[in-house]
């Protein structure tokens, strides 16, 4: 039997409360009706039996790979991809189509747009950059450089970290508006929210 919660399975708090605003927003779900799992509580809880609940798992999740095999493609764009079957829907994203300035700057624009009632539009903060710069570059000086490139390895991956959280986001908006629905049919609570 399959639980009438959805299940959503991503990295960290932060994303799920995101995921969270922009799945109720449609109307086609509330708050009660989803549940979240952290990555590292997805790792210990699917590895002790079969789960009762439709999933909905976003991002890079350990070990859901194999699952992407038993699913139909929906959608591809800006790195997004995404697809369903009656148990699950993947939404994943790959930073390699939005590496160049200019292709983000135009993602950021179609997400800000389709996100910004939602969600706190992603700006950058210019001042809050200078700072920074300013800092590691005094930092470097007292280290002798060293940390300069540590400092630089560990910006880079947060900006890849984040970039591919926006994409996440905007595959979940994407898929909300088009195929949530469908995807919860099955369920009670589509039933009672219509």
């Amino acid at each position: 039997m399959i639980s009438n919660k959805v299940l959503v399975v991503c990295k960290d708090k932060k994303t799920a409360e995101d995921i969270s605003k922009i799945l109720v927003s449609s109307g086609k779900i509330s708050y009660g009706d989803i549940e979240y799992w952290e990555e590292k509580t997805w790792d210990v809880k699917h590895k002790s039996g079969p789960v009762s609940s439709k999933m909905l798992i976003v991002g890079d999740i350990k070990d859901t790979e194999s699952l992407s095999c038993f699913i139909d493609i929906l959608y591809e764009r800006w790195g997004i991809c995404y697809g369903m079957n009656e148990r699950y829907a993947l939404i994943k994203a790959d930073n390699v189509f939005i590496k160049d300035n200019d292709r983000y700057n135009a993602f950021m624009e179609e997400y800000n747009e389709a996100l910004s009632s939602i969600l706190i539009p992603v700006t950058e903060d210019k001042a809050a950059k200078v700072a920074k710069t300013v800092g590691t570059v005094g930092l470097a000086v007292a280290t002798g450089g060293a940390s300069l490139a540590a400092q630089k390895i560990y910006d880079d991956n947060k900006t890849l970290a984040e970039k591919n959280t926006n994409l996440c986001l905007y595959g979940v908006w994407h898929f909300t508006n088009n195929y949530l629905e469908e995807f919860l049919s099955d369920l009670e609570l589509v039933r009672n929210n219509k």
